[in-house]
């Protein structure tokens, strides 16, 4: 045998929620003498505690207005909260209302009196007429201020705290996630360091929430059904007040059609799967009405009549189970039939297809309360309801945590990426990466200077951009310098490079157009891998960038960075790192681990071999011709990962050895470490003919100045730098010169003042530095830079052809052919990448330069190996004959 509360539990439970809600019966249970009302109650019984529920019975209540509140007014029955249900009760707003306004009909004010002559009122004493005539300006003011009083009352106290709580919750559910939005579409994706983004946002979310818990608390949220319904229907315009006057002036009957039909849909409402989040997604059961009627015309009877004629006349369906006990004379149905003239027939008609379209299913099912009662130990199975109703929670929770939790991520995320840059990452509090790659660089990545020119920089890309047809170069350098010194080479080199390719892309203006993409690879170049593998990461995805130039210092980030771009088979060209087996890739596959030259590298810069050669060479023949055994000790940095200067110093030995000058020492200090003074005391012990400085040049003042207070012999103590000290020399000159002991000599690979004293027509770029252009710079970086720029925008422009861009392919078949017949003039000397695997520049400028008062400069070249120019004759040197290229283990190509 089915069990009836079975049935009761099919009708009560919620379809899941992506189904539509299914209409519900009024379960008539017909019998005598209380019977019927007793077999609801046990049908109901097993619910009333876990759904909204409301018993009544007969004679309860004396009215309508009285039975529908006490089921919906502000202590009704169906908004008390339900255990365990997770989710708060129903809410009546439109009943209430509809109650608080026919209740004014009852509440005279307090200024009338009986004592005046006037017309009686209904209640037979004589006063104004209460209450007031609607089109009356009198009574239109008093229901102003009762509307303005009920509704500063209705939410008062700790009730009106909470219910405040709940709407402003239930708004911010949709109005935090859409301040979320707004702050996505104003700063972009991948851009949202900006306040006026996240101000746009906090803006949407407090102010929409803010209006939609206002709207919801004042009852405007829901208000514009009135306009909508059929009795007593609120006009377009209506003041509240005034249709609140008009509902105290309605007849009992209208405020009885009114009252159910907005009870309905104050159901409908609470169970309505609202576009926003609102708690009808997480109910899980319907609620329940058990009514009691004896005879026609009573509360509850009256109440069953108009909620089925309603029904049928508007098609809305309470999502709703009433269960009415009613004696047998009341379980008939009784359908009006409206009679009308002939001439109202059309309205008929009309009236009856409207009917036809609303399909209202037949709401009464009846059912005889003879036999046995129900059993009342029926468990209803509540763990779906429960489920929906947590699983709402957690949509909430993740609308109101989730922006939150997404912001944070977000402003982590925008932390880790330089403000949101694509190819950029922040590590150690540096910016590394490629900091222009879709756009301007931010404005607070790198200092002053540095900032500077990359805004220019970026906004020659946005020309170049404009243009449609360009090339992209990366320019691989370190602009995050930390704790630079006023002697420190690197922030000037930076500046340098900055400053060489700016001015180069500015000239361009020929198609393809370029663009200079800036990668950073953090302070001494230590986030050089991962600098790299940004940049190998968009050069995948961007199909103009056609190389990389820079690599300024030969460390270990270089290396790493070198080997990380020779596997992405992206052509290279490197300015001033001079290191012989820089741009070597490591494979242990190929003669144990020593490694090839990539054949994607290019050294467009001297190496540290054909520098020290011509340094040791320079040193014999010239400051100790006339030394029978000359000597030499070595100063270098052993600052680990600095492949430069235990490059060069190892070539310095070796250069010495074969022009048979002794070394008697190698001195060691380390930039970390510090012990400058100590290097120079140890090697002023050691009586050498000459120093050779193979150290970096933040110490380079320093060691001259601890030469000159040492007793290093009576005769003058010859120095012989490396180039890293250009810039030293260049702002520090007089303070050398005036070292009284010392005598410094330093080597360079490019600089303004060996055009000046050769007769080559200089490149008009060289010409504008002799002119006076860019006093202050580093010569090296900034000439060799220049050229490095310059050879691959010209193997691209060569490669170019009209609607395709060049391949990498294409850069690199190019750069080859940059080769004896095909060399290329730069301001740096000849570009001769000869025909061998390493790629190394033929015949290229180095010289040696002399510290003095000159009155052109603090430097004066004492040699200069190589051509400035192709058509350039040189007198023969002997120090500059056959001065090799590199090592001569290494100029056969691949070992």
């Amino acid at each position: 045998m089915a069990d009836p509360h079975g049935a009761i539990e099919e009708l009560v439970r919620r379809p899941w929620f992506w189904r539509a809600d299914q209409p519900l019966p009024i379960v008539f249970v017909a019998g005598r003498d209380g019977v019927a009302f007793e077999v609801a109650g046990r049908l109901a019984a097993p619910f009333q505690d876990v759904l909204p529920h409301a018993s009544v019975e007969s004679g309860e209540y004396g009215t309508l207005r009285e039975l529908v509140s006490g089921l919906a007014g502000e202590q009704g029955q169906l908004g008390k909260p339900v255990a365990g249900s997770f989710l708060p009760p129903p809410r009546f707003p439109l009943v209430q209302f509809v109650l608080w306004a026919r209740r004014q009909r009852d509440e005279r004010p307090s200024d009338d009196d009986d004592s005046g002559g006037g017309a009686r009122d209904a209640g037979g004493g004589t006063g104004r007429r209460w209450p007031p005539d609607p089109h009356s300006r009198r009574g239109q003011d008093e229901f102003k201020e009762r509307v303005k009083g009920w509704r500063r009352g209705r939410y008062g106290g700790d009730r009106g705290r909470r219910t405040s709580a709940d709407f402003i919750g239930r708004a911010a559910t949709t109005w935090v996630p859409l301040g979320t939005l707004a702050v996505w579409l104003a700063g972009g994706a991948s851009d949202l360091v900006g306040l006026i983004p996240w101000a746009l946002g906090i803006l949407v979310a407090l102010s929409g929430t803010a209006l939609q818990a206002v709207l919801s608390i004042r009852g405007s949220f829901f208000n514009g059904w009135f306009r909508r319904q059929p009795y007593l229907t609120r006009r377009r315009f209506e003041r509240l007040p005034r249709y609140a006057l008009r509902l105290a002036n309605a007849t009992d009957d209208e405020i009885d059609h009114l009252l159910v039909h907005a009870l309905c849909q104050d159901l409908r409402q609470a169970y309505q799967k609202w576009i926003i989040p609102w708690p009808s997604w997480g109910r899980g059961l319907y609620g329940m009405v058990v009514l009691e009627a004896r005879s026609s015309g009573e509360a509850t009877e009256r109440f069953l009549r108009i909620l089925e004629e309603t029904t049928e006349e508007t098609g809305l369906l309470a999502p709703i189970l009433v269960l009415a006990a009613v004696p047998d004379e009341l379980k008939d149905e009784r359908r009006r039939t409206v009679s009308a003239d002939l001439a109202r027939l059309p309205a008929l008609v009309d009236g009856w297809r409207r009917t036809v379209r609303r399909r209202v299913p037949r709401l009464r099912l009846v059912v005889e309360a003879g036999g046995p009662l129900p059993d009342a130990d029926h468990r209803p199975r509540l763990l779906g309801s429960r489920l929906r109703a947590i699983g709402y929670w957690s949509v909430v929770a993740l609308l109101l945590v989730g922006p939150a939790a997404w912001a944070v991520e977000n402003q982590r995320d925008q932390q880790a990426h330089c403000g949101g840059l694509a190819w950029a990452e922040r590590i150690d509090g540096e910016c590394v990466g490629v900091v222009n790659a879709e756009g301007a660089a931010p404005g607070d990545l790198f200092d002053g200077e540095v900032t500077k020119l990359i805004a220019k920089i970026d906004k020659n890309n946005a020309s170049a951009g404009d243009s449609g047809s360009y090339v992209s170069v990366v320019l691989f350098g370190e602009y995050s310098i930390r704790d630079t010194g006023s002697e420190d080479s690197r922030r000037a080199g930076a500046l340098a490079e900055l400053t060489a390719v700016e001015e180069y892309q500015r000239t361009v203006s020929s198609t393809p157009r370029l663009q200079v993409l800036i990668a950073n690879s953090g302070d001494n170049l230590r986030q050089g891998r991962r600098g790299a593998e940004l940049i190998k990461d968009m050069a995948a995805r961007d199909p103009h960038v056609v190389g990389v130039v820079g690599f300024p210092r030969s460390v270990a980030g270089v290396e790493q960075a070198i080997q990380v771009l020779h596997e992405a088979k992206i052509p290279m060209v490197g300015t001033t790192g001079t290191a012989d087996r820089l741009g070597y890739i490591r494979d242990g596959s190929i003669n144990g681990d020593t490694g090839y030259p990539s054949p994607y590298y290019f050294h467009l810069g001297p190496t540290n071999f054909r520098e020290a050669t011509l340094a040791a060479r320079f040193a014999r023949r010239t400051l100790l011709s006339g030394v029978t055994s000359p000597s030499a000790v070595v100063v270098q940095d052993g600052s680990p990962g600095d492949q430069y200067t235990n490059n060069l110093a190892e070539d310095l030995v070796t250069a010495l050895g074969t022009e048979k000058v002794g070394v008697r020492a190698r001195i060691y200090y380390s930039v970390d470490g510090g012990g400058i003074s100590k290097a120079a005391l140890d090697a002023c012990r050691r009586r050498p003919d000459v120093y050779l400085y193979a150290g970096r040049a933040p110490e380079f003042l320093d060691f001259l100045r601890a030469l000159e207070g040492k007793a290093c012999g009576t005769d003058t103590v010859r120095v012989i730098a490396s180039d890293d000290v250009i810039k030293v020399v260049a702002d520090h000159g007089d303070q050398i010169t005036s070292l009284r002991r010392v005598e410094v000599y330093h080597a360079t690979l490019a600089g303004r003042e060996l055009w000046r004293q050769s007769g080559a027509t200089p490149t008009a770029f060289v010409y504008g530095l002799l002119k006076g252009g860019h006093p202050k710079a580093s010569d090296d970086n900034l000439i060799i830079t220049y050229d490095a720029v310059s050879v691959v925008y010209q193997a691209a422009n060569r490669a170019y052809r009209a609607g395709g861009l060049p391949s990498k392919g294409d850069i690199l078949y190019e750069l080859v052919l940059t080769s004896r017949v095909a060399a290329w003039n730069g301001s740096s000397g000849v570009i001769d990448f000869v025909d061998t695997e390493r790629h190394d520049p033929a015949n290229k400028v180095v010289a040696i330069m002399k510290v003095t008062d000159s009155g052109q400069g603090h430097s004066v070249p004492m040699v200069r190996c190589g051509l400035l120019d192709m058509d350039e004759r040189l007198v023969a040197n002997p120090l500059c004959a056959d001065l090799p290229d590199a090592p001569p283990s290494e100029q056969t190509g691949r070992p």
